[in-house]
């Protein structure tokens, strides 16, 4: 089997010397997925047209309406691929749908400034109509990067495909055969008979199976957002491999109880519950991008969010074997700061609408 051409793919080597390889985004999917975009801007910009054409009829004000309109729309636009793209790691959700990221040119994660500089330079790439500049730029070189990825230093690449925990667990791992030791260092060792009884007495433990191994890992990462009854299922499909591993462990306790017994012994840590102010944080930002139009409800919910996801992070931070829940206190954060300035926009606007009204 050939290995992958290097000007296709980008390959990363660490330190390490582990290497890690991903797939250039096509110009098709590329497309899918802006065009996915633009049906939901599309969608979004009905909703402002509705508001502004609300807010002017409210007020008699054609003037205002079109104010409005044209200042939301503004924001809308410049703000939907640059806010996406660095507040979900590289994805819009037109990319999340098609399984695209945008990353650095070293396969690093996307920085707000490469966020910021390849959706400055969309402009000239949509010249003169339909990212015609953009289309040219990405069919002449092997990478498909247009005009923003050139100046940011970026590239579109295919996501990684997500492995399932069931997927992991429906395929028990094979016992490897057992070697007799070799008679002599010139020897070759041969499969034995029967399995060495192994002393209970030992005090070192026997690795794991990889393919065992890996289950436990993907288990341990998922385990805090895993219902019971899902963890008592993904532990029984496994049941044959802990019994394997942990026997005495699955016969007094249970597949579940190996199952953590393991996730603990690799050196992940146990069940950590979410922080209560991390859980806040996200309700009260989610509920300030609901009502972003109202401000006197999206100004109050936008500075609470803020606030308990200021608490949370230091809580979390403080004592992270204890607690998670610092990427949800970010996330919460960050819809109650683009809901309250949104907000803020529109009472900044009602405000000038009633003092040019009174005039």
């Amino acid at each position: 089997m050939q290995p992958p051409d290097a000007s296709d793919d980008l390959v990363v080597s660490t330190p390490e010397r582990v290497a890690f390889q991903y797939e250039i985004a096509g110009i098709g999917s590329r497309f899918l997925a802006q065009f996915i975009d633009v049906v939901v801007i599309t969608v979004i910009q009905i909703v402002i047209t509705i508001g502004a054409g609300a807010l002017g009829g409210l007020f008699n004000s054609i003037q205002l309406f079109g104010l409005v309109e044209l200042i939301l729309t503004f924001i809308l636009i410049a703000g939907y691929f640059l806010i996406s793209e660095a507040a979900s790691n590289g994805q819009t959700l037109g990319k999340r749908y098609v399984r695209l990221r945008v990353v650095g040119d070293q396969g690093e994660p996307l920085t707000l400034g490469q966020a910021a500089i390849r959706n400055l330079v969309r402009v000239v790439d949509f010249l003169p109509v339909f990212y015609a500049i953009g289309v040219v730029t990405m069919f002449s070189n092997r990478r498909a990067k247009r005009l923003g990825d050139f100046a940011a230093g970026t590239l579109v690449v295919r996501d990684r495909e997500r492995v399932r925990l069931y997927d992991l667990a429906s395929t028990a791992p094979a016992a490897a055969p057992e070697l007799r030791p070799a008679s002599s260092i010139w020897s070759t060792p041969t499969e034995a008979a029967t399995p060495p009884v192994v002393a209970a007495s030992s005090g070192t433990e026997p690795p794991l199976d990889p393919a065992l191994r890996r289950l436990v890992v993907a288990y341990a990462a998922r385990r805090e957002t895993l219902p019971a009854y899902r963890r008592e299922a993904l532990a029984r499909s496994a049941e044959t491999a802990l019994r394997a591993a942990l026997p005495e462990v699955v016969t007094t306790s249970g597949p579940l109880a190996a199952l953590d017994q393991l996730a603990e012994r690799e050196g992940i840590s146990p069940l950590r519950p979410m922080h209560r102010n991390a859980s806040r944080a996200m309700t009260w930002g989610v509920t300030t991008m609901i009502f972003f139009w109202m401000p006197l409800i999206a100004i109050p919910t936008g500075i609470l969010s803020i606030l308990f996801s200021g608490a949370g992070l230091k809580a979390v931070r403080a004592e992270p074997q204890r607690y998670q829940g610092e990427d949800k206190a970010r996330t919460g954060r960050l819809l109650g700061i683009i809901g309250l300035a949104m907000s803020s926009v529109l009472l900044l606007l009602f405000i000038i609408a009633i003092v040019f009204r009174s005039g």
